[in-house]
């Protein structure tokens, strides 16, 4: 037993450790007692323990079922431990950590077992100051306040993740020595990501970001909102954003996989710099149809970029600055051709070096694609794998292009045929397309001419109106699905029909097979006010509480600040089920209550009225 280094003994149901339990375990480095219901009163056990144990690294003491905090008299004792998993449960009156940590001076890793620590400050850790790593999820972390980590000048590793972080402008600064920090699954009332709130910039040594997996819906960065110069790994994958740009100058490594960028992409790059040391860039599950031309420009050391999963039709997009490439993910898209010959071209350049994943598009085997088809063939060493290529042709008959040959040499056949064919037809369609244009000129030429004029006529006045801003509706109704009585008997009727207002009703005006998110937006920017009718319903569904916060995000970044929220309590609702951000806005900003009464229905509707106009 004197060379045992690991001994576990988790989940055993041990109640008591007994005196002399570890003597003579001086070699022992790991200790698991992870599960057990070891009872952590002072006087369950002797404070000399773990004494024996000198050469301690690691003790695994989290899941106890029979313990609220493991003693730090216990612990303080191994004063070669290096790292500790532990259970974090709150006791009244005993900070998290006592000051038997203080001991510890090789103390560099703790990871949280079963936790629960709803808000850290600058107390918390303050006996631990030589940790470097810290694992916090799934504590039901809400608040970090600042000077949290004022002691904890070492710590390069921080895990905050699965908790449920409040973030406002004062939510806390990070230590300068941080390296890598994930907040996954964490942050659910910010949609507009801003790293000011998070770290600062200009002084942090943050190398790797993890942010995914939250509500994000905007991510754009300027001279005062920038990622550190230091990161090199940026995260932020499976959000919901629908814009994202940022300086990414020194970044390595760029995950925006699971998002909604397809529009956004499809005229706008995701970064800001002219140059960038992006090695390697996920944008796959985008809903991307089209990229801007210039998106790669400055990429000249990129290696891996993945665009699978979207909805591309064509490499219209600019690979001429990918010279480092080395695989280009296209898989699982509707591409089924490459239209520029300059496109081909670049490929057929990077075909030495570069691998090109096509497989699972909707190839055409036609004759305006025979171009493309040939190409294949030649650059057939280029392809990723050669599972799931196939093309379609016209009469609908799908073939098997791991032997493109037979392909291509049907397609010769079949398109010389018709050259001559197409050729005279087109001419002979041009000469009549000529001599009707000319007869049709010619016939109309005095309605044509009375067409300009009034042409100029409506120009000039659009000029004369066209800084007046016009709303398409006077408000947005938003309401959950157990009030549509209300809005169809009650406010249509009193707001459209009596009052002459436009309304926004979703039920009614949202565009059919558009996306619900980008539907709710559009009708949000296109309203002058929005109205909510608040009730439990309301503030348990996951779209109406979209709906209120596009609203707050649109009167902050479209309205310069003007208030266009207007909240209707439609039935008692306890200040305890209300969001933080929606109680805020309740004690700060107009509402109005809706009576069940006559008398008081007729002064809510013309309050109502007044508001909107």
């Amino acid at each position: 037993m004197h060379e045992l280094s690991k001994l576990d003994l988790s989940w055993n149901e041990i109640t008591v450790i007994e005196k002399g339990t570890f003597d003579d375990l001086y070699s022992l480095q790991e200790l698991h007692l992870e599960g057990n219901f070891i009872n952590c009163s002072q006087d369950a056990h002797p404070k000399s323990v773990f004494k024996s144990l000198t050469s301690l690294k690691y003790l695994n003491v989290a899941n106890m079922q029979n313990c609220r905090r493991f003693p730090d008299f216990i612990i303080s004792s191994l004063t070669s431990l290096e790292s500790v998993d532990i259970d974090i449960r709150p006791v009244v009156a005993v900070p998290e950590f006592g000051l038997g940590y203080l001991s510890l001076k090789h103390f560099k890793r703790l990871k949280a077992g079963y936790c629960i620590l709803l808000g850290i400050n600058k107390e918390t850790f303050v006996n631990i100051p030589y940790v470097e790593y810290l694992d916090l999820q799934n504590c039901s972390l809400m608040r970090i306040e600042r000077k949290t980590f004022r002691a904890n000048t070492n710590v390069i590793y921080l895990d905050i993740s699965n908790n449920n972080l409040i973030i406002d402008v004062s939510f806390f600064a990070l230590p300068n020595s941080l390296k890598i920090l994930k907040i996954s699954n964490s942050i659910r009332d910010l949609y507009s990501f801003n790293p000011n709130m998070i770290f600062n910039s200009d002084e942090t040594s943050l190398e790797e970001l993890y942010i995914n997996e939250n509500n994000f819906i905007y991510a754009l960065g300027d001279q005062d909102k920038k990622l550190p110069s230091t990161l090199r790994i940026a995260d932020f994958s499976d959000n919901i954003l629908m814009k994202f740009c940022f300086d990414l100058a020194t970044v390595l490594a760029l995950d925006l996989r699971n998002n909604s960028l397809g529009v956004y992409l499809a005229s706008n790059r995701y970064t800001s710099s002219n140059e960038t040391t992006l090695k390697q860039v996920d944008l796959s599950s985008n809903e991307i149809h089209d990229l801007t031309f210039p998106i790669f420009h400055g990429h000249s050391n990129t290696t891996k970029i993945n665009l699978s999963y979207n909805k591309l039709t064509d490499i219209s997009f600019d690979l001429s600055h990918l010279v480092q490439l080395e695989i280009l993910d296209l898989s699982h898209n509707n591409i089924w051709s490459v239209s520029k010959q300059s496109s081909l071209d670049v490929l057929h350049k990077l075909s030495t070096t570069a691998k090109l994943d096509l497989s699972y598009n909707r190839l055409k085997c036609s004759c305006k694609n025979l171009p493309f088809i040939q190409w294949l063939l030649e650059n057939r060493n280029m392809m990723v794998q050669s599972k799931g290529y196939t093309c379609r042709y016209e009469n609908g008959q799908i073939a098997d292009m791991r032997d493109a040959s037979p392909i291509v040499m049907l397609l010769r056949e079949d398109c010389r045929t018709y050259t001559l064919l197409i050729v005279g037809v087109t001419v002979a369609m041009l000469i009549a397309f000529i001599f009707l244009c000319a007869g049709l000129i010619f016939r109309y030429r005095w309605k044509l001419r009375y067409l300009l004029y009034m042409t100029r006529h409506k120009y000039k006045l659009y000029k004369s109106i066209q800084s007046h801003k016009n709303y398409k509706y006077d408000a947005f109704i938003s309401y959950a699905n157990s009030e549509t009585e209300f809005i169809m008997n009650d406010v249509i009727p009193n707001l459209e029909r009596n009052h002459n207002f436009n309304l926004c009703i979703h039920q009614r005006d949202f565009i059919p097979g558009e996306d619900i998110t980008q539907n709710i937006t559009n009708g949000i920017h296109q309203s002058k006010m929005t109205v909510c009718i608040l009730s439990q319903s309301f503030l348990d569904s996951y779209y109406c509480m979209f709906e209120f916060n596009m609203a707050r995000m649109e009167s902050i970044y479209a309205r310069e600040g003007k208030n266009v929220l207007f909240l209707i309590l439609y039935e008692q609702i306890r200040l305890k089920d209300m969001p933080l951000v929606m109680l805020e806005f309740v004690e700060q900003k107009s509402y109005i209550e809706y009576p069940r009464d006559e008398q008081g229905n007729i002064v809510f509707w013309e309050k109502l009225k007044e508001a909107l106009l």
